[in-house]
């Protein structure tokens, strides 16, 4: 039997054990973390001592995350190697409502997030802006990848100041190898970006 009621949807015979809210919070908040879990992900299945000799963060931290994680629900534990316990990341999808606008929290943004201390762009719009005009981004930089927005839509849709734009354009290029491996997001300088460029909400009415 399954069941659906006003905030659990999904549900099955039993639902799933997720715990620590904050640590999900945290992900955003703590690129080691975010590392941690994104390099567990990508790897499908990994160890303790394998993610030691792969991290920059301590062996103590490195367990610490591990069990931080495990009891957020954002890994789990499918067996051993000789003794050694073997983890994989569970996919998750966090939905918030921040002042009437829906934001999506997945895996996919931790992964970028986890760099923010490699790319100063990410961080800069994190703090200044937040996670929503962050996501709003990270889906309008992979329209523009697909040649369905220019960087000055981005700007003019987020509301971010043109060179932030562009160096987060340049950023998340770089980290989701987006667009052909010769191509890189047509450049603007901040003398092309219109002030008056009409009601591009009208014509992106689902962002």
């Amino acid at each position: 039997m399954s069941y659906d009621t006003e905030h659990v949807r999904n549900a099955g015979d039993t639902p799933g054990r997720i715990t620590g809210i904050p640590t999900f919070a945290e992900l955003l908040e703590n690129p080691a973390l975010a590392d941690l879990y994104t390099s567990i992900r990508q790897a499908e299945t990994t160890t303790g001592p394998e993610l030691v000799e792969t991290t920059t963060v301590s062996k103590k931290t490195v367990y610490d995350y591990l069990h931080k994680l495990e009891q957020a629900g954002l890994i789990s534990k499918v067996g051993d190697d000789t003794g050694t316990a073997v983890y994989t990341a569970e996919e998750f999808e966090l939905t918030l409502m921040v002042r009437k606008t829906e934001v999506s929290i997945t895996p996919e943004l931790i992964e970028v997030i986890s760099q923010k201390n490699e790319y100063p762009a990410i961080e800069r719009v994190l703090e200044d802006q937040g996670i929503v005009t962050f996501a709003l981004a990270y889906d309008l930089v992979k329209a523009h990848s697909e040649g369905d927005v220019t960087i000055r839509q981005i700007a003019s849709l987020t509301d971010l100041p043109p060179g932030t734009t562009y160096d987060l354009v340049e950023a998340l290029y770089s980290i989701l190898n987006l667009g052909d491996s010769d191509s890189t997001p047509t450049t603007y300088t901040p003398d092309h970006f219109d002030e008056d460029e009409g009601n591009l909400l009208e014509e992106y009415p689902d962002n």
